[in-house]
């Protein structure tokens, strides 16, 4: 009997691929796709879904709720190459600017896996397409016990160029079906954001046609820019970044 149900999951297993999923989705709607996505999603291995080793959910100031994945590492930043990076300050002692990035001081100094790990996400995001991305994450989320109800890209590193940009949009249209809010910062103030409607992009200290978030720092002393709220740096009591034409700000550090 356990040999027939074996042969029976390998013939299930041979029909139904993970580009099938959606289909799926799409074919019995989104509460009993899902409960596909959940049957399906048990008859692969983990080495199948290799987003399950690229995903974190939550740190210290993020909710586990809040899946965390990162395009690249802030060592390989697009945007600190480009020189397009704004978390930087004034250094008087070096008589140039300095960077701030908080996600590069997680790379240099105390946690020596950090960097390899991002490396790893980026040539995942690199190579993956944006139906396959999703497919993963649905059927994570649908082993998950506690759900993931958004995504943010890019604890560190940015957009690579406008393919990036496309991809990200293209993954927050279809996971808005399935109520996952998708959002990100950038500092890529050169790239094309009109075609924009899903993905909620929070731009780093600079406006676009098409980003209706932003964020930028200040200086202490800075008076309070007119619009804008202030980034209570603990995203378990906020969740403007992730809301459509919130604009904050938070103090340089």
């Amino acid at each position: 009997m356990a040999k027939k149900r074996s042969q029976r999951s390998k013939r299930v297993k041979g029909k139904v691929g993970q580009g099938d999923l959606l289909q799926q989705i799409e074919a019995y709607g989104v509460e009993k796709g899902l409960e596909l996505v959940y049957l399906f999603g048990k008859l692969f291995k983990d080495e199948e879904i290799p987003l399950s080793f690229l995903i974190q959910p939550g740190n210290i100031k993020i909710p586990r709720e809040t899946a965390i994945f990162n395009m690249s590492s802030a060592t390989d930043c697009v945007s600190l190459e480009k020189g397009l990076c704004k978390a930087c300050v004034w250094n008087e002692d070096l008589q140039k600017l300095k960077t701030v990035c908080y996600a590069l001081k997680a790379e240099r100094e105390y946690r020596p896996a950090v960097l390899p790990y991002r490396r790893r996400q980026e040539k995942f995001w690199l190579d993956v397409t944006a139906e396959s991305f999703v497919i993963q994450f649905l059927i994570i989320n649908a082993r998950k016990r506690v759900k993931f109800d958004k995504i943010r890209f890019n604890e560190s590193g940015d957009f690579h160029d406008q393919e990036g940009v496309d991809k990200a949009e293209k993954i927050a249209k279809l996971l808005v079906n399935f109520g996952i809010k998708v959002y990100c910062y950038t500092s890529r103030d050169d790239l094309d954001y009109t075609r924009v409607k899903n993905l909620v992009i929070n731009a780093s200290g600079f406006s676009a046609p098409g980003l209706k978030n932003e964020f930028t720092m200040i200086l202490k002393d800075d008076p309070w820019p007119k619009g804008y709220a202030k980034c209570p740096e603990d995203c378990t009591v906020c969740d403007r970044c992730s809301i459509l034409g919130k604009k904050s700000f938070v103090y340089k550090h």
